[in-house]
């Protein structure tokens, strides 16, 4: 479970690609994880299912408000993975 995997799949997302199954599995995960551990805010929740959706082997077929919506998501995700590698050092 990684939350790198979450934030890759986003960044595609945001650039109109379909994000990659086997990330999308472990990046759903580590959101739901993040909140089932009380840190998951909206936009947590809302990454989580939507690659939860991905993960199920769904697709979004987002249009510009959805890709940056996904950016903006994957913006909040890699805050939780900055602080997660500054706890590690």
């Amino acid at each position: 479970m990684s939350l790198e995997d979450a934030a890759l799949c986003l960044e595609a997302q945001a650039k109109g690609e379909t994000p990659d199954h086997r990330l999308a599995v472990p990046g759903a995960l580590a959101l739901d994880t993040l909140i089932l551990r009380g840190a998951g805010d909206r936009d947590i929740r809302d990454a989580a299912a939507g690659l939860r959706i991905v993960a199920e082997g769904g697709t979004l077929a987002l249009d510009h408000v959805g890709r940056a919506r996904a950016a903006a998501l994957a913006k909040t995700v890699r805050r939780f993975v900055d602080f997660d590698e500054s706890k590690e050092t």
